[in-house]
């Protein structure tokens, strides 16, 4: 396996792994009842409260 197959694979994988753990995260956020606003900072990551 050469380097350029080897990075292609990493990439996937990586990609792959960050899907799995993200998908639940997502899925709960885009269940909420409630018009959660520009409080939010998932939605509105530049009006993040500092």
């Amino acid at each position: 396996m050469n380097a350029l197959e080897y990075a292609i694979g990493l990439l996937l994988a990586v990609s792959a792994i960050a899907a799995v753990v993200a998908t639940p995260f997502l899925m709960a956020h885009a269940r909420t009842t409630r018009d959660h606003g520009p409080d939010c900072w998932w939605c509105h990551p530049r009006l993040r409260r500092r």
